[in-house]
């Protein structure tokens, strides 16, 4: 039962956020991506320090202890949604949601330059298919001279890094603070660290029923509740059933791109998200 609950926690998580393309990219036309950015984890910050408060109350705010929850915050929240947005202002959802796709394979990259241990061969082939996915999906957007598209690519792939570089940080001291503290806190360290940023768009808060709605549901059902369902799962489940599940993302992130943004999918950009979906599915069987 246990198992079964797990399974449907990530799969709502998952469904969570492939939806969150398209509605980021709708907010994109009413903010610049700082400012949706703020706004979206100073809200998720807010309802988590209130869903939290009795299990963070008693955190110590010394540096000692906050530095790697501000490093978290920084690399998880700020440089990665700086970039993933910014890349959604310039490209499609579908397109963004499909090379999201490839940041499972992207770790593995990064794990096979920094550690001694040799890569089994269905990784090094899923790692492979995954590239090979990105270049299609990226190549399309070139032959066809559509270069804000690429440049938007370009952004969401280097918000892989940012996602990359997080993980191998936060693996060094997840060990030392509780899930809800690990949230909490990034939030705030985020939230803050998008300030220096607000300097140079300001920031406009514009009210009505669909922005708010469209800003609650990132910033509570994405940031917060995804969150819980995920790390839920994750308990139950093995990280390669988890891994399996993520690639629900760029599949339902694509189609909705399609049906609430009436994007075009081209043959390649097909071909390149199958690829993707394909070499992080390879990657994570042992």
């Amino acid at each position: 039962m246990n198992k079964l609950l797990a399974l449907v926690s990530v799969i709502i998580s998952c469904l969570f956020w492939s939806i969150s393309f398209s509605v980021s990219k709708i907010l994109l036309n009413e903010y610049s991506p700082f400012e949706l950015s703020f706004i979206r984890f100073f809200l998720a910050f807010i309802f988590s320090a209130i869903l939290f408060y009795p299990k963070i109350r008693k955190t110590p705010l010394h540096w000692k202890y906050q530095k790697p929850l501000f490093i978290a915050g920084m690399l998880g929240v700020t440089l990665y949604f700086v970039f993933e947005n910014s890349g959604l202002k310039y490209t499609d959802a579908s397109e963004g949601a499909l090379i999201v796709g490839s940041f499972p394979a992207l770790g593995l990259i990064v794990e096979f330059l920094t550690s001694k241990e040799k890569i089994p061969m269905n990784r090094l082939w899923g790692v492979i298919f995954s590239i090979i996915g990105v270049l299609l999906i990226i190549g399309d957007s070139g032959i066809n001279l559509k270069f804000n598209n690429l440049f938007g690519d370009i952004l969401v792939l280097l918000s892989g890094l940012m996602w990359v570089i997080y993980n191998c940080e936060i693996k060094k001291v997840n060990h030392l603070y509780s899930h809800e503290v690990i949230t909490t806190f990034q939030m705030l360290w985020g939230t803050l660290l998008f300030i220096p940023f607000l300097i140079f768009t300001g920031i406009h808060i514009k009210i009505n029923l669909p922005i708010f709605s469209s800003l609650f549901y990132l910033s509570f059902f994405c940031s917060v509740l995804g969150y819980l369902l995920y790390n839920y799962g994750l308990k139950h489940l093995s990280v390669s059933q988890v891994v399996n599940l993520l690639n629900l993302i760029p599949l339902f992130g694509a189609i909705w791109g399609v049906i609430y943004l009436k994007e075009t999918l081209s043959f390649l950009k097909i071909i390149g998200g199958i690829s993707i979906i394909s070499g992080v599915s390879l990657s994570s069987k042992k």
